[in-house]
């Protein structure tokens, strides 16, 4: 039971952010994040978890079932998206 549980965890902390920004966002919390890790992390145990997290396959694999995601996750990944162009933005007027 308890390596079930730090694996939803690790994958939670992990896996999901790939799949939608660069590795260099990774490194960085925002309420968005915590969003998407929150809101994908079972998507990824029912859709993708054949993948190794944080690989170039899950990404794949995210990207081809969007129609199947909850609209959690959906609207997670949406949310992501924007506050990444946003910040990428601010970065390209310093």
């Amino acid at each position: 039971m308890l390596k079930s549980k730090a694996a939803v965890l690790a994958l939670a902390l992990g896996v999901v952010a790939p799949v939608v920004a660069p590795v260099v966002a990774l490194a960085q919390s925002s309420p968005a994040r915590d969003a998407l890790k929150h809101a994908c992390t079972g998507d990824y145990m029912e859709l993708c978890s054949a993948y190794a997290p944080g690989g170039p396959e899950v990404e794949a694999c995210f990207r081809s079932n969007m129609k199947n995601l909850s609209p959690d996750c959906a609207t997670a990944i949406t949310a992501y998206k924007k506050e990444q162009r946003a910040t990428k933005r601010v970065s390209e007027a310093r």
